[in-house]
């Protein structure tokens, strides 16, 4: 069978079978997801009774659609009883590519076990490959493709694909991502995987589309361990897999097996290993996973073979808690070289704290953050990262006080003034990263919704991260994947 998927998610034209206008209903979601985010190509709602659904016309059958539209995909969201009878149509129209988000099947019991069966022979014998069943539909930004069974705005076109096992983490991660300003490539519900599995996704989006940057993966089961592995440890010398297994402990493996029929592999550690040795950071939560992806998109490249950092810091507490961190996770903190000592002292106020972290006590000076970072990359050439902590507060303070009566409105223009020293000092940052090829994360406790500073790091695709400890971590997953690619 073909194992091309390009037609999933570069999709020219659509037919979703069971298209509905009933607001409660999965046909009315999807479809109004499809249209309500932009879908640049030709959409074709299926439905018995009505001739007009969300505004475009709607046909009975695909097989009613006029023979000269090529359709490059079929939704399918009917009972499942009846979407064998609808793969019948799809081979007759001689399209090859499925989605079936319909329910019932393997995960319910023997007789929706012996409907997959058939469903799957069928497909086989006809060339259609299926994503499904039993999942919530698919995400294509390029295309801007949201297919979904779960209402997704403002996704963002970006480097990541996540395919999940899991179609209620998978769909309320992508709302995550999009909240956090994390660009999309595609993603995919993979449900019961009768046909493709997640090798398949994995060997396509790793080898064959050139858009993705960063796997993540959310994994219950593997069908075929021995290829996944291989394909692990081959597209990993490239792309970063990010992989997060659920189902390892025996409630977690009677929870997969009712969920989505799937065979979870058994116990986690030597899952882990494998994985790992192979190249994969294996994960434990959504929120690393999302860490994780704008870390690698813009640092996977960059050299890291020592793990060494300086923390610089708007505070004391922000220091101590990063500090403690790098000692958890193995991150060294290098000493101030005398040439960085010297020059970081004739800046700050005689009571800074004279070593790493660089505690800049409060400075109101926000070009002081800008020259010690600089100072740190000309004069220590072995450091691998500098973690800047507590920024971000300048701009939000300054909003803030925009919106007090109590401020002059002839004294509100120096707090705009305020604002854009913030954002040059990050743009700044940004190109010094740039300049160097060493990362600086940024932790803040701050978001951009309360902080312009913070919505230009945003709109830059910048990793920002709300607590010590998830930088580190990060950081950490950094080390490790360039010297796994190195040791291979």
């Amino acid at each position: 069978m073909s194992i091309d998927l390009d037609p999933f998610f570069n999709p020219k034209s659509i037919a979703l079978v069971g298209a509905s206008d009933q607001l409660s209903s999965w046909g009315f979601i999807v479809g109004h997801n499809i249209i309500q985010n932009n879908y640049k190509g030709q959409f074709f709602p299926i439905n018995l009774r009505k001739t007009e659904i969300l505004g475009h016309k709607a046909y009975p059958t695909i097989l009613d659609i006029p023979e000269e539209i090529d359709l490059d995909l079929v939704i399918i969201i009917v009972k499942a009883s009846i979407v064998l009878s609808i793969l019948e149509h799809v081979a007759k129209r001689n399209v090859h590519h499925v989605v079936i988000i319909t329910g019932g099947f393997r995960e319910s019991g023997e007789e929706g076990r012996g409907l997959e069966d058939r469903i799957v022979a069928f497909a086989r014998q006809n060339d259609i490959r299926i994503i499904g069943p039993n999942g919530m539909g698919i995400v294509s930004t390029r295309v801007n493709l949201t297919a979904v069974m779960w209402p997704v705005i403002n996704l963002r076109q970006g480097d990541m694909t996540f395919v999940s096992q899991s179609g209620n983490i998978g769909t309320i991660g992508i709302s995550v991502a999009a909240q956090r300003g994390i660009g999309l490539n595609a993603y995919v519900s993979a449900g019961n995987m009768a046909d493709l599995s997640m090798s398949d996704y994995l060997e396509y989006f790793g080898k064959h589309d050139d858009k993705t940057k960063v796997i993540g993966l959310y994994v219950e089961g593997i069908q075929d361990a021995r290829r996944f592995v291989r394909l692990v440890k081959e597209i990993s010398k490239s792309v970063p897999i990010l992989i997060l297994k659920a189902g390892g402990s025996k409630d977690g493996q009677r929870a997969a097996m009712s969920h989505t029929g799937a065979i979870t592999g058994g116990d986690d550690k030597i899952f882990t290993n494998i994985l790992e040795n192979a190249g994969a950071i294996v994960i434990k939560t959504l929120e690393e996973m999302f860490d994780l992806v704008l870390v690698f998109s813009k640092w996977a490249e960059y050299e890291f073979p020592s793990g060494k950092a300086v923390i610089l810091t708007l505070g004391g507490g922000w220091g101590v808690m990063a500090a403690d961190s790098c000692s958890k996770h193995g991150i060294t903190l290098e000493p101030l070289s005398d040439n960085a000592y010297n020059r970081i002292d004739k800046i700050l106020p005689p009571y800074w704290s004279k070593g790493n972290p660089i505690d800049t006590v409060a400075s109101l000076n926000l070009n002081n953050i800008r020259d010690i970072i600089e100072i740190i990359l000309e004069e220590m050439p072995q450091v691998e990262a500098i973690l800047l902590l507590g920024v971000g507060g300048f701009s939000f303070l300054a909003k803030l006080a925009k919106q007090s009566p109590l401020i002059p409105e002839d004294q509100k223009e120096m707090l705009d003034i305020i604002a854009k020293t913030e954002i040059n000092l990050f743009s700044e940052i940004i190109e010094l990263s740039l300049r160097y090829g060493k990362p600086i994360l940024i932790t803040t406790l701050l978001t951009s919704e309360n902080s312009p500073a913070l919505k230009y790091l945003g709109s830059k695709d910048y990793p920002i991260f709300p607590s010590p400890e998830r930088m580190v971590q990060a950081f950490r997953y950094i080390v490790d994947y360039y010297k796994w690619r190195k040791r291979i």
